[in-house]
């Protein structure tokens, strides 16, 4: 147990929720304070910042840092974090973005309240953090979700669409609409070694929780705790057919399903037959295929 009188480092994005963020942001501030629980906050003013505050904010003044936003705003503290020279402090995330996915399907904190409340008691445990390399030797980490095929084109129609503002439904609304234009494509796969072709793939999914999309159960039982790669292809599905599909994940009632393949690794390489699009936690990224993605079992410390 760390020092009651070391600050946490509050990063907070204002523009997080279509506004919800800064909606709370006074109710968080003083609610802190009733907790007693000293704090910093340092704003994000585009794409980015979190990334740069996280990797270089002091060490030795802060016992948490704690991402104010959704899971973009937390792809960005983690990646900070885990590409500082700096060292790792523990992180923890006040979610009040659209999907809040990596919380929500580790079933850490269903409000924010409870992020509060744990930052009071200040028990961190350590989670898993998958790592992606590219053919360019690029990288990234990603806490969440890496997706490849429709999912990724679905965040890309969410992005440009502003249907943010719907919530939750945003991802399921672009997935329909997606599928009269997103077109399938054949994989290579290689997993721990082992080799694979698949054919007609409308999407390849890489989890570290349930939770994809504002709670698509995409792979359930999926875990930040477990130490393992979870990931579940869709393949040899017609449009209609994947409505029926979309319509399961929401339960998590779609494992079993022809087509649907869920599965764990350490190390996937995913080799598209074309340029597909790529979301890392719902970031898109310009990639090189093929992408190696490796789980690192308890690479970070969360508080929750």
């Amino acid at each position: 147990m760390l020092e009651s009188s070391q600050k946490v480092c509050l990063i907070y994005n204002p523009v997080a929720g279509a506004g919800k963020s800064k909606k709370i942001f006074p109710q968080v501030t003083e609610l802190l304070k009733e907790k007693h629980i000293d704090f910093d906050v340092v704003t994000t003013q585009g794409p980015g910042d979190a990334e740069r505050l996280a990797r270089e904010l002091p060490r030795d003044e802060y016992r948490a840092l704690v991402s104010m936003g959704g899971d973009g705003t937390l792809h960005e503290v983690v990646n900070g974090l885990l590409t500082s020279e700096k060292g790792l402090l523990p992180v923890t995330a006040i979610p009040v973005g659209t999907g809040n996915d990596f919380v929500t399907g580790n079933c850490i904190f269903t409000h924010w309240t409870e992020t509060v409340e744990a930052l009071e008691k200040h028990v961190p445990k350590k989670i898993d953090v998958m790592h992606v390399r590219d053919e360019g030797n690029w990288t990234r980490w990603a806490i969440n979700s890496i997706g490849v095929g429709i999912d990724a084109y679905v965040a890309i129609r969410v992005s440009e669409l502003q249907t943010k503002k719907v919530g939750k439904l945003s991802y399921a609304i672009e997935f329909v609409r997606g599928l009269f234009s997103f077109e399938p494509f054949n994989m290579h796969l290689v997993t721990d070694g082992t080799h694979a072709d698949v054919e007609e793939v409308w999407l390849c999914a890489s989890m570290n929780s349930e939770h994809l999309g504002g709670g698509l159960i995409i792979c359930p039982g999926a875990s930040a705790y477990d130490g393992v790669l979870n990931f579940g292809h869709l393949s040899h599905a017609s449009r209609p057919y994947l409505v029926r599909v979309l319509l399961r994940v929401f339960k998590g009632a779609h494992v079993g399903m022809p087509g649907v393949y869920i599965s764990t690794a350490h190390t996937l390489s995913i080799h598209p037959s074309r340029d597909v699009p790529v979301h890392l936690d719902g970031e898109i990224k310009d990639v090189k295929f093929p992408i190696t993605i490796e789980i690192f079992p308890e690479a970070l410390e969360f508080i929750g």
